[in-house]
């Protein structure tokens, strides 16, 4: 009865380890395939600042070598994310 008892807990224990590895690798598909999109959005997001004068873009806190830094970055990687902690580095600065 112990026997069965234990190979009942480690089908349990596989089935956990299967519907895990399953979701992670749904998660990566989706990731994978929504990847495009958030590239092209995060691009023209890029673009609209980069058509900005630079008296705007001080207004909002980003400076030409922010964008030029931003642009450089991995296409893997948001730049808006980037932006978005420099603007808010520079805040927390002036404040104190």
């Amino acid at each position: 009865m112990t026997t069965n008892d234990h190979s009942i807990g480690a089908e349990t224990g596989y089935r956990r380890h299967a519907l895990v590895s399953l979701f992670r690798m749904y998660e990566a598909v989706k990731w994978t395939l929504l990847w495009l999109p958030r590239f092209w959005k995060a691009r023209s997001q890029l673009a609209c600042l980069a058509a900005m004068s630079e008296c705007e873009r001080r207004d909002i806190g980003l400076t030409s070598c922010d964008l030029e830094n931003a642009f450089a970055l991995p296409i893997d990687r948001d730049p808006t994310e980037m932006l978005a902690q420099v603007v808010t580095d520079r805040r927390l600065r002036r404040e104190h």
